[in-house]
């Protein structure tokens, strides 16, 4: 947990030096922090279960078909909830709504920490599932207080918040699920919440460009919005990344087991690279870039090396060999998730921030509802024709479908 706070408190001071010699960020150091740790302790909430997630199914007389669908519960209520909070919070402000969702959070994690019957443990992942509006409503807030050249590295280092949580997350939750029980790191994860909260009320602002009469709660306003082509052409390419990211996600276990031999602990270690590569990358690598490169440049650069990365470590045997592999895509994947979300924000009206970047995240949390089985059903298929690897170039597949995609969107903005 120092770890944690260490790590958060270093970003964050980044942040506000990064914001002393920017202008136009209308904001303080206190409430950069507190939005920065909002987004960091959300997504460490969630990842802090998933070591025991399924123990404590199994603990409480579940089956492996129920955690399938808790699982399912999640994703299920992030699709339908994120869209609508975080278009509220383009009527009834950023403020507001990322204090209900954090209140909801602190809830939902002590109703799964004390949960003794399977009812509860869905109804506190159900509830948790509904919070997930609170990244997308921060990514907002971002938006509200900064010029469009500062978005993207702002944007960048809540990526990288999200990034060490869930490096740090797993870690957390395995152990001390293994020391204490299952109630203690859903503990742990309410309490955090609940700090942060108190935090956010007495130190988060709304923005001062926030203006709360000019927006209508109209979500067919919203809809119009996402009929535009250059949001229509962004989040088809957004659903592709997830999709593809996904199909990485769910073979790179199996495969390093099968391949290397592997267990938990060093597929453990592998993720610690993924995700440590990724928050440098978002935190300190593109702000560098983005001087140098144009916003489209660099998702067709993250593009490029996320899939022939992809389609190398299809065929590795090498452990030296397929690390550096590891670090590449982790580089690409880390400039797509920050440039796609840059681009949607950019694109969308300043009055519909919320609702665009919600139906984004909630267009994610779709695809990482399908692609896990396709990803199996693909692994699986692999290994039974000889090439285990198969997973990955499906993978890549998938994410240079995105470049027409993106060529068009190019087209349509010039």
């Amino acid at each position: 947990m120092l770890i944690c706070l260490v790590s958060v408190s270093l970003l964050v001071e980044f942040l506000a030096n990064n914001n002393q010699a920017a202008s136009g960020v209308s904001v303080g150091k206190p409430a950069l922090a507190v939005l920065f740790s909002v987004v960091f302790l959300d997504n460490l909430g969630f990842a802090i279960v998933v070591p025991y997630l399924y123990f404590y199914v199994v603990a409480l007389g579940g089956s492996p078909f129920l955690y399938g669908v808790l699982l399912a519960s999640y994703a299920l209520m992030s699709f339908v909830s994120t869209p609508f909070l975080a278009r509220f919070s383009d009527r009834y402000g950023r403020r507001k709504i990322l204090l209900l969702g954090l209140a909801i959070s602190s809830l939902s994690y002590f109703i799964f920490g004390s949960a003794q019957v399977i009812w509860l443990l869905f109804l506190g992942r159900m509830l948790s599932g509904t919070t997930a509006a609170t990244v997308p409503v921060a990514q907002a807030y971002v938006a509200d207080v900064t010029t469009p050249n500062q978005r993207l590295r702002y944007l960048g280092l809540l990526g990288a918040a999200a990034g060490i949580a869930f490096i740090l997350g797993p870690a957390i939750g395995g152990t001390l699920s293994s020391l204490f029980g299952y109630g203690v790191p859903s503990y742990l994860a309410s309490a955090l919440a609940f700090t942060n909260l108190v935090s956010a009320y007495f130190l988060l602002p709304e923005p001062a460009s926030f203006n709360i009469k000019k927006t209508a709660i109209s979500f067919r306003a919203l809809l119009d919005v996402l009929k535009k082509r250059k949001i229509a052409l962004l989040l088809a390419i957004y659903f592709l990344f997830f999709i593809s990211f996904v199909f990485l996600q769910a073979g790179l276990s199996p495969w390093l087991q099968k391949v290397f031999g592997f267990g938990s602990f060093q597929t453990g270690l592998i993720f610690f690279l993924f995700g440590g590569v990724s928050v440098f990358t978002q935190a300190a690598l593109l702000p560098v870039l983005s001087k140098r490169l144009s916003r489209l440049t660099l998702t067709l650069l993250g593009i490029a090396f996320f899939a022939v990365a992809l389609v190398v470590l299809s065929i590795v045997t090498n452990v030296v060999v397929m690390l550096v592999v590891a670090a590449v895509f982790s580089f690409g994947f880390g400039i797509q998730y920050v440039t796609f979300n840059t681009l949607i924000s950019l694109n969308s009206p300043e009055n519909a921030q919320g609702g665009a970047l919600g139906v984004a995240w909630a267009i994610a949390g779709l695809a990482q509802t399908i692609a896990p089985v396709l990803a199996a059903t693909a692994f699986s298929f692999g290994v039974s024709a000889g090439f285990a690897g198969l997973v990955f170039v499906v993978s890549a597949l998938i994410s240079v479908v995105t470049v027409p995609l993106v060529l068009a969107f190019k087209k349509a903005s010039e």
